[in-house]
């Protein structure tokens, strides 16, 4: 990305400064006001979240953080016309829309509020998710559009692994091991396919080769099925006393979608062709 001859920059570092430092104060503060209320109410009403919210609220807070601090590291390069302010503000977005999305889970489904409070963090970096990929890095909506769903397995693979490790605290005791062995056997294997997916889209829009890009795409969409489906079924039809739709089959139909769209080199080349622009420079 040629930042150093385009003119506008500026905006865009002002823009990257606003998101950083807002994700920060935004993640300590629905933290501040949200995680107690919602342990006392999973813990009165004896909900499994009951044992994640201590665990995971830092967490994704943390993740928030340091997607903030790359939006900030992003916003000095933009400001200082640096090359690689593009890829710090891909980075800080990234980790960001991750950061802000699962904490609205729970706290909806508690009845605190809804929607999510973390929204308000997770809307402005989609928002600008579409923005910046169209107006700064010149990308196609088909390219943008890939590196969405991209970008939602990368999340919800991710929700899927922590989801299961909640449901293995929840539910093993030494005596009915059978009873959540399958929600502890794939946990690695979902949040491998999150952290693949997590490099796919980052090298989508940053990376010189992407036909390893689309190996990795693969690689997680692979990895989302292996651990993905038999997760769903097993929440769906084993492990209720009735059959329950589990929201663990979203991860691997999202993941299968994606691996289509890769599974065919022509077609992977035809969504990520470059859009021909003539670039404004001072």
């Amino acid at each position: 990305m040629d930042i150093e001859n385009r003119k506008g920059t500026g905006i865009w570092g002002l823009l990257s400064l606003i998101m950083g430092i807002g994700g920060v104060f935004g993640h300590y503060l629905l933290n501040y006001l949200y995680m107690g209320p919602i342990l006392q109410h999973e813990i009165a009403v004896g909900q499994e979240c009951a044992v994640s919210v201590p665990i995971y609220f830092p967490m994704f807070a943390n993740f928030g953080f340091i997607g903030g601090l790359l939006f900030v590291i992003a916003a000095i390069g933009f400001f200082q016309k640096k090359n690689w302010a593009y890829t710090f503000a891909i980075l800080g977005n990234v980790i960001s829309l991750k950061a802000s999305f699962w904490p609205n889970i729970p706290i909806m489904e508690a009845g605190i509020l809804a929607p999510g409070p973390w929204f308000g963090i997770f809307l402005p970096n989609l928002i600008f998710y579409f923005i910046f990929l169209r107006a700064m890095g010149k990308e196609s909506w088909k390219k943008i559009l890939l590196g969405l769903f991209g970008g939602m397995a990368f999340i919800l693979n991710f929700i899927n692994a922590i989801a299961s490790t909640t449901r293995f605290m929840n539910h093993y005791t030494p005596y009915h091991v059978i009873v959540s062995q399958m929600f502890i056997l794939v946990l690695a294997i979902n949040m491998l396919a999150s952290i693949a997916f997590g490099i796919f889209v980052i090298g989508l829009f940053v990376g010189k080769k992407l036909e390893w890009v689309r190996v990795t795409g693969l690689i997680g969409a692979v990895l989302s099925i292996t651990g993905g489906f038999p997760l769903a079924i097993y929440s769906m039809f084993f492990f209720h006393v009735e059959s329950a739709f589990s929201m663990f089959i979203v991860a691997p139909v999202i993941s299968t979608v994606t691996m289509l769209l890769l599974l065919f080199p022509k077609l992977f080349e035809k969504l990520t062709e470059p859009r021909i622009v003539v670039l404004k420079t001072e």
